[in-house]
């Protein structure tokens, strides 16, 4: 699964979820489908949800992140990341991305972009403000963030039905290149909502999707700052 540019500075980070599907007990059985139809069914299904509520946490051998966060329309995202220890506030608007943390999170992130001499002056600069940047357009933003597998479905693979948390679901799973393995569940019946997912191998992490109590309504900060801000002081300035 892809990843947008603000989770890119972590590993990478798969979601679980658990959005739950209406209907009664009639509900015809998804078990008998192809795996693949499952599977873009399922992300089909998620990206049409008007908005949702998504909080997980991920771990590799460095890194630690814990996500609260919600999505409206697969498009525009607000919420907080907390990235080995460090809070960092997070919003998607379209094309741009603002990210705002204290100077610990900054100073670890920055001492790889900016020289020791100024890095102290460069950190101070953005404590506690947002950072504006573009969307990285590879990840294609938030939505690249419910593409589990990285754009194609080919060699998705199904297997039998378990329970989890009360729940019948079915197991759809894929290997990347890597080797690392990807497993997206969708519930057994009714429509095959996503229900959970788990990344396993060289990052192994999970998250939950539900609606949220409030509505999502992600909002441009009303100041921030860019890199041009910072006078050049970026190595690649």
């Amino acid at each position: 699964m892809r990843t947008s540019r603000m989770a890119a500075i972590v590993p990478v980070v798969a979601l679980a979820l658990g959005l739950t599907a209406c209907g009664g007990s009639e509900q015809k059985s998804n078990a008998g489908t192809d795996a693949k139809a499952l599977a873009d069914e399922a992300q089909r299904l998620l990206k049409s949800v008007p908005d949702f509520k998504m909080v997980g946490s991920g771990q590799d051998e460095e890194t630690k992140m814990e996500m609260d966060l919600c999505i409206r329309s697969g498009a525009d995202m607000q919420g907080t990341m907390t990235i080995d220890g460090n809070r960092v506030e997070v919003i998607f608007i379209g094309k741009d991305q603002y990210m705002k943390a204290e100077a610990p999170f900054w100073k670890m992130v920055m001492s790889e972009f900016v020289p020791e001499g100024v890095l102290d002056e460069v950190v101070a600069k953005m404590a506690g403000k947002y950072l504006k940047s573009p969307v990285d357009e590879e990840d294609d933003g938030v939505s690249s963030m419910t593409d589990f597998f990285d754009g194609s479905t080919d060699g998705v693979t199904k297997g039998e039905p378990v329970k989890i948390d009360g729940v019948k679901v079915i197991p759809l799973s894929k290997k990347d290149e890597d080797g690392d393995t990807t497993t997206l569940y969708v519930q057994e019946k009714g429509k095959p909502y996503p229900f959970m997912v788990k990344s396993e191998g060289s990052n192994n992490a999970t998250a939950k999707f539900t609606k949220g109590k409030q509505k999502c309504e992600p909002t441009a900060p009303a100041e921030s700052f860019t890199k041009e801000d910072l006078k050049g002081q970026f190595k690649d300035a």
